[in-house]
């Protein structure tokens, strides 16, 4: 009975999620903030910065709230294959100003995300990105994928690299970048980890944004408020 329910929650979380991301891609789209780009937002002129931050802090943050190590998640699933599939996940913007609960916010996007992973809507994504680029053709792929990113506030994404260091041609690699342009939007981010360590790049418009550098200061920030309150739940942690 147990696993009959559970199949009908993927089922019924995997509808819902796939219409919010239909309408998505119609006509709902977020609310105007500062951060939102005005038309054609994608040729504005551009500014980058990075933000650095240490996997162990992640960890243990990741740790605080329960959640799985990568290596957990990929052993769960040895059936599943990795390789070069893009799919991507709506996930809600909450503000939430003052309080000293610095795990507020990744307690709260774990549960959507816990969601998310049941009803598989990155596996929806790719397929529909994929049957759209085979029967409809490039440019109908394009043009939705316009709509959708026009839609929605800012883009960020983050990819697993290798966990040692690594040397091309006997000259050693001290980090990993990737960034990418012409998003409609104000503020795109791409997160690559290497070596115990995880560089973002942070690409504004910078008549929105005038100062990525201290965006990026801001979220180095952030994850060391999050150890520190993780470190208060448990003490027994060493800390990064």
């Amino acid at each position: 009975m147990p696993a009959v329910v559970g199949k009908v929650g993927v089922l019924w979380y995997g509808l819902m999620f796939a219409v919010k991301m239909m309408a998505r891609l119609l006509w709902v789209r977020d609310r105007k903030t500062a951060i939102s780009g005005g038309d054609g937002v994608e040729l504005w002129p551009r500014k980058i910065a990075t933000a650095r931050f240490c996997l162990e802090d992640m960890r243990i943050v990741k740790r605080a709230v329960g959640d799985a190590e990568p290596s957990d998640l990929k052993r769960s699933k040895p059936q599943l294959h990795w390789g070069n599939k893009f799919g991507g996940i709506l996930l809600p913007i909450h503000y939430r100003k003052g309080g000293v609960d610095h795990l507020h916010h990744v307690r709260r996007v774990k549960v959507i995300l816990d969601l998310k992973k049941q009803c598989m809507e990155a596996h929806f994504a790719y397929k529909f990105g994929s049957h759209v680029m085979s029967y409809l053709g490039s440019k109908a792929a394009g043009l939705f994928s316009h709509r959708f990113l026009c839609n929605t506030s800012f883009l960020i994404s983050n990819m697993v690299g290798p966990q040692e260091d690594v040397a091309i041609g006997d000259n050693p690699v001290t980090y990993i970048r990737v960034t990418s342009s012409s998003f409609p939007h104000a503020l795109t981010m791409h997160m690559v980890s290497y070596g115990g360590r995880a560089e973002m790049q942070i690409l504004v418009a910078k008549d929105i944004i005038p100062d990525p550098e201290f965006l990026a200061y801001c979220f180095q920030d952030a994850l060391l408020q999050m150890k520190e309150s993780a470190l208060l739940l448990a003490p027994n942690i060493k800390p990064c």
